[in-house]
């Protein structure tokens, strides 16, 4: 396999949806191919809320294309669940479909990492609801990475117990929350001001703004950047209407995603090498920061070699 970026954050591609019932073993196979000729060359297929029976399903299809092929091996370092732990608020649940969120259950995780044979590496949840400290505390202590999103967490009130737990970064920051936020406080600011934390985010030109992008590189040690793509099914296929999350979406000209019901993003459709030539136009960092940062970081905060 060629040399290419890592992505912490990939819902589908190409048609293929990780989110979806009747995933297939070639279909994982695709995927796979066609991040490689994208420039993807190792990434997480990542699950949001949804039917855990399904989701379950797809994940055991994951697993029997990494036993199949080499490639797909070597590719996928384990699996990223973005759901069911979120919050249900307009803005912070996103396109996530609300019958299927949870409040964090050890006993559904475990369910899913049984599933997954131990390779769940990283898993998002919403810091303020009852119970997230010990799950996280759980989660950590198993050498899984925790990471905060899809959150409308009170500062800094709910926000440290999580980290104090064990949660180690923030989930696409900037996205997964409400368009209006209070201008002081907002996670936002706590993120790019906190040491402790890793900072994910997507610079596909529509997530952020250049000058947003911007700031992040400023603000943010460049080892506590991480970028990743959180790439849609529709990535790769033609402008037009999509099902995304069960939920009608909309797919520009210009690779923009969007539910127009919920005046919200439903994921990017640009993979992660055109979001590290975007961020490196909009930032001025050198190929090896960009480096740092669509592989290195990534891998670091996976644990993974």
């Amino acid at each position: 396999m060629k040399a290419g970026w890592v992505d912490l954050q990939v819902n589908g591609y190409a048609g293929v949806d990780f989110n979806a019932p009747g995933l297939t073993v070639e279909a994982v196979e695709t995927v796979v191919a066609r991040l490689n000729a994208d420039g993807t060359a190792r990434f997480l297929p990542t699950l949001v809320t949804g039917d855990p029976e399904m989701l379950i399903a797809n994940v055991r299809t994951v697993l029997a294309a990494r036993r199949k092929s080499t490639a797909c091996e070597r590719a996928i370092l384990g699996f990223f669940l973005e759901g069911p732990f979120i919050s249900s608020e307009p803005g912070a649940v996103g396109t996530h479909p609300l019958e299927w969120v949870r409040p964090p259950s050890i006993d559904l995780f475990n369910r899913f990492q049984d599933a997954a044979e131990g390779l769940i590496r990283m898993v998002n949840v919403a810091a303020e609801l009852p119970g997230a400290a010990d799950f996280i505390r759980a989660l950590k202590g198993g050498g899984v990475t925790v990471t905060l999103g899809h959150q409308m967490a009170h500062l800094p009130a709910e926000l440290e117990p999580a980290i104090v737990a064990g949660a180690t970064a923030y989930t696409h920051l900037g996205n997964g929350l409400p368009n209006l936020v209070h201008r002081r406080e907002n996670v936002m600011w706590e993120a790019l001001a906190d040491d402790r934390m890793s900072v994910m985010f997507i610079p596909d030109g529509h997530h952020l703004t250049p000058s947003m992008l911007k700031v992040f590189a400023r603000a943010v040690p460049l080892k506590r950047l991480v970028a990743v793509s959180d790439a849609q099914y529709p990535a790769g296929l033609p402008p037009g209407e999509y099902d995304v999350c069960g939920a009608h979406a909309r797919l520009e000209p210009n690779g923009l995603l969007w539910n127009p019901a919920r005046n919200c993003l439903v994921g990017a459709t640009t993979p992660i090498a055109k979001c590290m030539a975007i961020l490196q136009e909009c930032t001025g960092l050198t190929p090896d920061e960009c480096r740092a940062v669509g592989h290195d970081n990534a891998l670091e905060l996976i644990h993974a070699n």
